[in-house]
């Protein structure tokens, strides 16, 4: 019976073109993990495929697998995955974080007050921003996060603000930030930015 019986969910990256797709997993009447992605996403079989496995018990893992011969039906493909060997485990149940720092424009929502910010560390979930705009738990910032690609509008929701002082040494506050209203693609581009970021940076380490 597979370790990850708990699992739901999954990113496989595609060993030929790099992308980051998701997936959902399940186990079946034996036991064994699958994961399930659209029809047209297709997967190399027999193949070492990375990917990221979210179990709520276990935490974040990065894994390498190997998928055998789909069941396909109804627009979705199960693969049946068995795992070769697990590269890394963070013991955490919320997504991935990784630190950065991005300047960007924050907007206060409905105050129409705007300020410049530098975002600290972000995840799929939220992030962390120091500005010298005043919010209050409970306001919302919303700022375009710049991508390659073109920038991914994020909406985030304040759950904690504490101050700080810039490299300047004049007064700012750091604000803990939870995102909403978040649509699918731009979860989906936000998810990317986040994996290929921690695999780059986890790549680099000794």
């Amino acid at each position: 019976m597979t370790m990850f019986f708990h699992c739901k969910k999954a990113e496989l990256t595609h060993p030929d073109t790099g992308a980051v797709h998701r997936a959902a997993v399940s186990a079946d009447s034996e036991g064994d993990l699958l994961v399930t992605l659209p029809q047209d996403t297709e997967f190399p079989v027999y193949t070492p495929v990375e990917a990221l496995l979210f179990d709520p018990l276990l935490g974040v893992v990065r894994c390498r697998c190997s998928l055998a011969l789909p069941d396909c039906r109804g627009g979705l493909c199960s693969y049946r995955c068995r795992v070769l060997e697990r590269l890394s485990q963070e013991q955490r149940r919320e997504d991935i974080k990784v630190s950065l720092s991005a300047k960007v424009t924050v907007t206060l929502e409905g105050a129409a007050r705007r300020a410049e910010a530098v975002l600290y560390n972000i995840s799929a979930g939220g992030v962390y921003l120091v500005t010298e705009l005043k919010a209050q738990p409970g306001d919302r910032l919303t700022f375009p996060f710049p991508q390659a690609d073109g920038p991914i509008p994020l909406t985030a929701r304040v759950l904690r603000a504490e101050d700080r002082t810039d490299r300047r040494g004049h007064p700012v506050r750091g604000y803990g930030c939870r995102f909403e209203d978040l649509l699918p693609q731009h979860e989906s581009r936000l998810r990317r930015y986040v994996f290929q970021e921690e695999k780059r940076l986890h790549q680099r380490e000794p």
